[in-house]
């Protein structure tokens, strides 16, 4: 048979031996045009009814097809046609619990290597595909319904995600509608929970619900919806209210006004009655505070820096801009902490010794405070026991050296006191404070900023430093957030998900990929999720470029989410979480 008749053309590898011609070998290699080829002959063959051995069958339509097609691409029918089962010997074969369409999709890809998946047909295929045991199929849809997580489609892929037993989807679109409360509840997905599925979602000690008034209004709703259907859950629904954090007069204004709610038996009873609170006090009156760092390059020989400070809301919606005081600081290679709901701020590349104080209580003021012992940047600061701690750094003077030097601001004299030194000197490392001690992570060492894995750990009872276990990696420029007595490490170019320290154990666990650049970033802790904004990437032509993308990391549920991004894109920047006035 020629090229002609078959429809391939054969690649012709010949290897002669020097001078000899009698040897002679001939290879067809058609790995890059094969496959293509063959499926197309299969799926003539299915046209032509040829060879074809069993029909399917799904809501009246038919669709033949052959047994060894589906059992190579599915490992439900290869466990049905292995002949242990019935079906086996049959000629047409009724697959329940998905549509004609849906089985129609599933038995062209096992042809055609191909499926579009839609908003419209996601679900049902989704679901089909983990029924039949097609995993690409279901890989795809999966990371389909990650990537168009929206509120009027969280809940839904929640439910999925919880029936098809996937915790990883489930935790995502879970994280994803607790943090979209306000919108998810104006959708009509919301209206038409089932009671339970709604009694789990306001009963979650993660709901973003500003004021517990809008938890209540929104049980009100879903009831009213259907009332004469769902009146009889209201109670327990009730029961997921915390009427310790619901305004008293707005509670004696709607129980005047609101006949649904004031007839519902021993209302009063369960609003006096705190123990039945379901969720933990709020955790959410917080705001983020960004500030200085770089944007992107102004032009290729200059970078831009940001001069401005961003407040944003819990949600990472821009509350206010503001300029930094003057002089223009940058702040570059500055650290900050937070102490008494005021932010401290020391050190830097062009102020290395100054230290400053905002307070938004203050009229938002900055106040310089006493000059630091060190002159440094590349640094740490931690809070421990109500103290500011400055660890580590690059000095700054005639020749750039990493130092040891650890000190301790004295609010009484406004002056800086020399503590224990570190053991290594180090910069650019992750810092937390974590069960009454300083940790210290990574960072890069001596002259030659070489990364490290050596973990230090400062007592101040003893006023000593000492090493903890070292890091599975070497890791620099990460950030270290404290949550429910461990740390997380994350942020760096080597570090690729987030990497949880228990110090009680003394050891290490990976948790959640990150789902964006995170280089230079910076991290701050909002009870128990962590927002990790902007940082560095590399684009297509391999110049460097700021992020603006804010990424959400929730401890409880080990997920990381998308929120709304920054105003400008930033990296080498400070954010920290200060109390909401």
């Amino acid at each position: 048979m020629d090229d002609s008749d078959n429809g391939q053309t054969a690649k012709v590898s010949n290897t002669l031996n020097d001078n000899k011609t009698a040897d002679k070998s001939v290879v067809c290699d058609d790995t890059d045009k094969y496959p293509a080829w063959f499926l197309e002959r299969l799926q003539e063959f299915r046209s032509e009814g040829h060879l074809v051995d069993v029909t399917l069958c799904a809501e009246g339509r038919e669709i033949p097809c052959h047994r060894l097609v589906m059992s190579g691409c599915s490992d439900y029918f290869h466990a049905m046609f292995n002949g242990a089962h019935s079906e086996s010997k049959k000629d047409k074969i009724e697959i329940g619990g998905l549509s004609a369409d849906t089985l129609q999709l599933l038995v062209d890809y096992a042809y055609t290597s191909k499926v579009c998946i839609t908003s419209d047909n996601v679900q049902p295929l989704y679901e089909a595909a983990n029924m039949l045991q097609v995993g690409p199929v279901e890989v795809v849809c999966e990371d389909f319904l990650q990537d168009h997580l929206r509120p009027e489609t969280c809940l839904e892929t929640w439910a999925l995600a919880e029936k098809l037993s996937n915790t990883h989807l489930s935790a995502m679109a879970r994280g994803f509608a607790l943090k979209h409360f306000k919108e998810v509840c104006t959708t009509e997905e919301f209206l038409e929970l089932p009671a339970e599925f709604l009694k789990t979602y306001i009963s979650e000690g993660d709901l973003h619900a500003k004021k517990e008034e809008r938890v209540l209004e929104a049980v009100l709703l879903w009831v009213r919806h259907d009332l004469e259907e769902r009146q009889t859950h209201l109670k327990e629904l009730l029961e997921c209210v915390r009427f310790l954090h619901v305004d008293q007069d707005y509670l004696k204004n709607i129980m005047e006004t609101d006949k649904v709610l004031a007839e519902v038996s021993g209302i009063k009873e369960l609003i006096k009655d705190q123990t039945v609170q379901a969720r933990s006090c709020q955790r959410f009156q917080g705001e983020i505070l960004i500030f200085g760092g770089f944007k992107d390059k102004e032009r290729e020989d200059k970078i831009k820096k940001n001069y401005k400070m961003y407040r944003l809301d819990i949600h990472g919606k821009l509350v206010e801009s503001t300029r930094l005081p003057q002089p223009r600081l940058n702040f570059r290679g500055s650290a900050a902490c937070v102490v008494n709901n005021d932010v401290i701020v020391t050190g830097g590349e062009k102020y290395p010794s100054q230290a400053w104080r905002y307070s938004r209580s203050s009229r938002n003021s900055w106040t310089k405070l006493g000059s630091m012992r060190k002159r440094r940047y590349g640094h740490g600061m931690a809070v421990l026991q109500g103290k500011v701690y400055v660890v580590g750094g690059v000095s700054v003077g005639n020749s750039h050296s990493h130092v040891k030097v650890t000190e301790m601001y004295n609010e009484l004299t406004d002056s800086w006191d020399k503590v224990a030194p570190l053991l290594q000197a180090v910069s650019s490392f992750g810092i937390a404070t974590c069960c009454d001690k300083i940790y210290v992570f990574g960072g890069d060492i001596l002259n030659s900023f070489r990364e490290q894995t050596d973990v230090q750990c400062y007592n101040p009872a003893l006023n000593a430093w000492t090493f903890a276990t070292p890091l599975p990696e070497s890791l620099s420029s990460i950030n270290a957030c404290t949550v429910n007595s461990k740390i997380y490490l994350i942020g760096g170019l080597t570090l690729a998900h987030v990497l949880c320290y228990d110090p009680q154990e003394d050891c290490y666990s990976e948790m959640a990929n990150s789902i964006a650049p995170w280089e230079h970033s910076s991290a701050t802790v909002c009870g128990s999720e962590i927002y990790i904004t902007g940082g560095m990437y590399d684009d297509d032509e391999g110049c460097c470029n700021g992020s603006s993308k804010v990424q959400c990391y929730n401890v409880n549920s080990d997920t990381m989410i998308r929120v709304q991004d920054l105003p400008v894109p930033l990296w080498g920047h400070i954010s920290v979480t200060i109390p909401k006035l």
